[in-house]
Formats: C-alpha cells, structure tokens, sequence
C-alpha cells in the first residue's frame, strides 16, 4: 500500500464545497478502500478545527454542521505521524516554508512519501519538492 502526507487544506475539500473538492475527495475514496496510507502530525486535528472555527465565525458555516464535520473527521482513518523536532526550523528555512508547511513537508521527506497539497505550483516550496509532490487540482 502507497503511503502519503496529506495537507490539512485538501482533507478539508472532502466536507466543504472547493474547487478542488473532486479532487481531494479521491483521495478520501482511496484511503476509506483501503488503497493508500495518509499521514498527518498530529497538530492537523488542531488546524482542521480552526479552519471550521474560522467559518463559523465568518457566517459561512453553523456551529452543528462545524461539530458534525469535526467529529465524521476524527473517526476518518488516517495515521498521526510525527517529524523529528530539530528538522522542523531547517526545512522551513531551506525550503522557503511556514513552520506548520515544513511540519507536512518533514514528514514526506523522513517517510519517501509524496505530499498531497492544494498549495499553488508557483509556490517555492512546492517547486523546490517538485518530486515530492502530488497536486490537487
């Protein structure tokens, strides 16, 4: 079974409407088959609520529907995987990232395993880790 780093963005495309939302939910298919492994840092849980708090706040999404997402996404099976702590501020500084992206981008390097991520192609960092990335669309 393949083995990927999915971006807390594209996760979010499989509830809420986005252009890439097609997209990114077949990567959801793949992962509820059984077909790939997606891994994420634990912090993802952190920065998926957020997302949903921000909505909420903004009149975009109501409270209920943000708590029923959040739960229906703790329960999807993906795998909590961590990068090693002092890799962290390296890869933000070599590869021109926020600290939360090289957290992504340190896993797929440590696990060989490509970076699912809406994130622009013009983006440095997704240009310099061409090789490692798989891009929603």
């Amino acid at each position: 079974m393949n083995t990927y780093v999915i971006d807390t963005s594209v996760t979010v495309a499989w509830y809420l409407q986005e252009r890439f939302s097609p997209a990114a939910r077949v990567w959801q298919d793949r992962m509820l088959g059984g077909k790939v492994r997606l891994l994420v840092p634990d912090f993802h849980y952190w920065e998926f609520a957020n997302v949903l708090r921000t909505l909420v706040a903004r009149g975009e999404l109501g409270q209920d529907l943000a708590a029923d997402i959040f739960d229906l996404h703790l329960d999807a099976p993906l795998e909590v995987a961590e990068p090693e702590r002092r890799a962290v501020l390296s890869t933000a500084l070599e590869y021109g990232a926020t600290a939360y992206d090289a957290v992504f981008i340190a896993i797929a390097i440590a696990n060989q395993a490509p970076l699912i991520t809406a994130e622009r192609s013009t983006t440095g960092w997704v240009t310099k880790l061409a090789a490692l990335i798989e891009p929603v669309r």
